[in-house]
């Protein structure tokens, strides 16, 4: 039975509003991840039983296993923190892409008019590559750092030009598997190993370079330009979501406006 009391409370009702809302927000983004599935079936029978046991430990006033109880639970707290590492960090880039942290950007710094050129240079080598079926990706940073992908990969800091990522993603080559960072005007690094996307919505027929390309983009708020290797399609990725670019004219622009900050959604 419900104490009517602490119902009509403006506190705790209050309370149970902003736990409602904070429980809506999280799990309509964990729906397409891991997590979402893991929460819909054991974490609900977890926290059945975990509302069943304190309870129950109140009314027999079993105070010892309550308290070893309470340390169970957060030690398994800390557990899904380690285990859905890569859904909280996720979930903090896109804070950090939020129209609000786009707001507060603007007055603290400005960006260079440099995306116009590099994504001519990008286009222009895919294109090339598209023609010959070769497959290549190229990860463009903005605002999230990279480093962590560059400090694992083969450092190259030349500047971006189509001639040399023809040569890097030549298929006699030993780095044409992994990724090509670019960070401002500089070609950084090449053979980058990049993080697979693990959103079930994804569909079969893309390969480890396309989830590859999806995947950083999940994490961070990286241009990706990704050529097929059997198809030869160009693909433009952002913010985890994979478009074929029929018009690269249409796409250098895309590309010059992300590269310069601009958020292309809706």
């Amino acid at each position: 039975m419900f104490d009517l009391p602490v119902l009509t409370d403006p506190r705790n009702l209050a309370q149970i509003a902003v736990l409602f809302v904070i429980l809506y927000w999280t799990l309509r983004y964990l729906e397409s991840t891991v997590a979402g599935g893991f929460l819909r079936s054991v974490g609900l029978v977890a926290v059945l039983t975990i509302i069943v046991a304190i309870r129950l430990f109140d009314i027999f006033r079993l105070d010892t296993l309550r308290e070893i109880f309470q340390y169970f639970i957060l030690f398994a707290v800390l557990s899904l923190v380690i285990i859905f590492q890569p859904e909280m960090r996720h979930g903090l880039t896109r804070l950090g892409r939020s129209p609000m942290a786009r707001f507060l950007r603007r007055f603290g710094m400005k960006a260079k008019d440099t995306g116009s050129t590099i994504g001519e240079e990008v286009l222009k080598a895919a294109r090339r590559f598209s023609r010959n079926r070769i497959g290549s990706l190229v990860v463009m940073e903005r605002q999230v750092s990279l480093q962590p992908y560059i400090d694992r990969a083969v450092r190259i800091d030349g500047l971006v030009k189509a001639e040399l990522l023809d040569t890097i993603f030549a298929t006699a080559t030993l780095l044409h598997d992994g990724a090509v960072i670019v960070r401002g005007e500089r070609l950084e690094a090449a053979g980058a190993v990049l993080p697979l996307t693990q959103n079930p919505a994804v569909p079969t027929r893309y390969g480890t370079r396309h989830r590859a390309a999806i995947g950083i983009t999940e994490e961070s708020d990286a241009v990706v330009i990704v050529t097929s290797e059997e198809t030869g399609a160009i693909s433009l990725v952002v913010n985890g979501e994979l478009s074929p670019q029929e018009d690269t004219v249409k796409t250098e622009d895309t590309l010059a406006r992300l590269l310069a900050g601009e958020d292309l959604r809706g």
